[in-house]
């Protein structure tokens, strides 16, 4: 039976299920099963604490060594708080878009989340954010029906708040559509 390898993970005990699995799952790659190993760690900056460096998720190889039948490629597994490609955390840039929907302005929105970056890094979040609005919204249409009662004519609050309803129940919608559908959120 070939098991889809995961690409990101909520809690040491889903990782540890993913690490005693391997063996079962495919690689991404070459598809052949059996060859997978662990191969380090992804380690990045904390938001918070730029002297401090984080793991952000681990490495994992297809080994092509010892006449094994891999392909020599790897593939990244994240936490599910961690935003790819960003310093910030899942739950940081959901108090920023939850503010966006609350009619606050992206400036002040990134500044009451008490984050030191740069005034860049504020609009580019955001323009990443509004670039991946269809494939958000396509995935969400998917698992929640968007409701009718959203009166707001900005299509970027209408993604938050569509997010907000298919993840209601947990306390941070972005990590939960990580987890849910297995890619990354921008």
């Amino acid at each position: 039976m070939r098991f889809k390898a995961k690409r990101f993970y909520r809690s040491k005990n889903d990782f540890q299920d993913l690490y005693f699995g391997l063996k079962q799952i495919s690689c991404p790659h070459c598809k052949y099963i059996g060859t997978l190993i662990m191969h380090g760690y992804l380690r990045g900056y904390d938001e918070k604490n730029y002297g401090k460096r984080i793991i952000r998720g681990r490495r994992i190889f297809c080994s092509n060594r010892f006449k094994k039948s891999g392909c020599g490629k790897t593939f990244s597994v994240f936490k599910s708080n961690i935003i790819k490609g960003f310093n910030i955390t899942a739950d940081s840039l959901w108090k920023f878009l939850k503010n966006i929907s609350n009619g606050i302005n992206k400036f002040k929105s990134f500044k009451d989340i008490a984050l030191s970056f740069s005034n860049t890094t504020i609009y580019r979040l955001y323009k990443r954010f509004k670039y991946q609005q269809t494939n958000i919204r396509t995935a969400l249409s998917r698992i929640h029906l968007k409701s009718k009662t959203c009166s707001n004519k900005n299509p970027v609050v209408q993604t938050i708040l569509h997010l907000k309803l298919a993840f209601n129940h947990l306390p941070c919608p972005i990590s939960a559509y990580q987890i849910h559908f297995q890619k990354a959120f921008l």
